[in-house]
């Protein structure tokens, strides 16, 4: 592809750097101090006070299932936008819960959050909100906020796509307990990974032991969970499972996460240059001024649908790849089919006809993106 999806952002120097690191005999690859200066790094980076580094963002996200399996009590219900990735919500379903879905806005991509505060009023078994920051775009994070305050409802996020963004001068994976990804197509690239933050220490915990087989030696302090019956070298505490990543993978993450801040200008520039230049024949997220917005990709998104295919069309003859807008509307998807009807996400449904993104990353150049304006423009 002349413009695909990512690329990889590694040098020569860096890969010279890597193949030092996997030469050097001192050094492991397993799990060990380089994940834990990741977390460290990340977790200041996000201005969040503790960071699990785990295999990937899809783990990440079974993680997090499965803490709220075993503190939710009796509450089996979670909101999940209807637009969204099938692994924000299949390690939910997979640990018990019950999805409930509520249709996306055209502004940020988030939750309708009337239609959200609807289903908050009137159903009482909700365990969580699991929101999506959406390609990279930035949801409304004060409101969402105020209803979990308002409902007594947890609040989590899924920023897999949105490493970089913020709410109101803050990162955004600090305003609840969150996921990333540093997959090499996100913005970050450890080639595969992924982050939860949190500010509960008992959550870190849990997480520490959930990531390690449930084992009490992942924590600083195992005594607090120790069972004296069983030696102490293996004591698990919790069902957990093995989504430790390595210090191979810290390594590589660590050197890309030096660049980052090249990285959030190169998004910002190019999302600037091509909200500025599109027509009103298209559809982007509105700008808001609390919103600092890294974009994971350029939406292009069609107020009549009748021209998508040719625009598909034109990015394959041209050699730029492309995706829908990722689930489209969810609930077409074979393995969601049964938990409602797609008619009834409209906004959903409108972005899975009129929609599809192409990649923005750090190669990109402004004579690509404007070439691919002119046409969209003409269409």
């Amino acid at each position: 592809m002349k413009w695909p999806l990512n690329i990889n952002n590694f040098t020569f120097i860096d890969k010279l750097k890597i193949s030092l690191f996997i030469l050097n005999s001192k050094n492991k690859w397993t799990q060990d101090i380089r994940v834990k200066q990741f977390e460290k790094e990340m977790a200041l980076f996000a201005e969040s006070k503790y960071a699990v580094f785990c295999s990937s963002g899809s783990t990440a996200n079974t993680m997090l299932a499965m803490m709220l399996k075993d503190k939710s009590q009796d509450k089996k219900t979670i909101i999940f936008p209807s637009t969204t990735w099938t692994t924000s919500i299949s390690p939910f379903i997979r640990e018990g819960f019950v999805p409930k879905f509520v249709d996306v806005n055209l502004e940020d991509f988030s939750f309708n959050y009337k239609k959200l505060e609807e289903v908050l009023k009137i159903n009482k078994d909700i365990a969580c909100i699991f929101a999506t920051s959406l390609l990279g775009f930035v949801p409304d994070l004060a409101k969402l906020k105020k209803l979990s305050e308002k409902y007594s409802v947890k609040l989590m996020l899924d920023n897999c796509e949105n490493t970089f963004g913020k709410f109101e001068g803050k990162n955004v994976s600090s305003f609840a307990t969150s996921t990333t990804s540093t997959y090499f197509g996100h913005q970050l690239q450890s080639i595969e990974g992924g982050f939860v933050f949190t500010n509960s220490k008992e959550e870190f915990d849990y997480l520490l032991m959930l990531r390690n087989h449930g084992m009490t030696r992942s924590v600083d302090d195992p005594q607090q969970y120790r069972n004296c019956e069983v030696d102490g070298r293996f004591d698990f505490y919790c069902l957990g499972n093995n989504f430790r990543n390595t210090d191979l993978n810290a390594f590589i993450g660590l050197i890309d996460f030096s660049k980052r801040q090249q990285y959030i200008q190169k998004r910002k520039d190019i999302f600037k240059f091509f909200s500025s230049k599109l027509n009103d024949k298209y559809i982007l997220p509105f700008e808001f001024s609390d919103r600092e917005v890294s974009a994971f990709s350029l939406p292009i998104i069609f107020k009549n649908a009748k021209k998508r295919k040719e625009a598909l069309d034109f990015c394959e003859k041209e050699s730029i790849e492309t995706r829908p807008i990722i689930s489209g509307n969810l609930l077409r998807q074979t393995c969601y089919k049964n938990y409602a009807s797609y008619k009834d996400f409209p906004i959903s449904e409108f972005l899975h006809q009129n929609g599809f993104y192409v990649g923005l990353h750090a190669g990109l150049k402004e004579k690509q993106v404007e070439k691919l304006i002119n046409y969209l423009n003409n269409l």
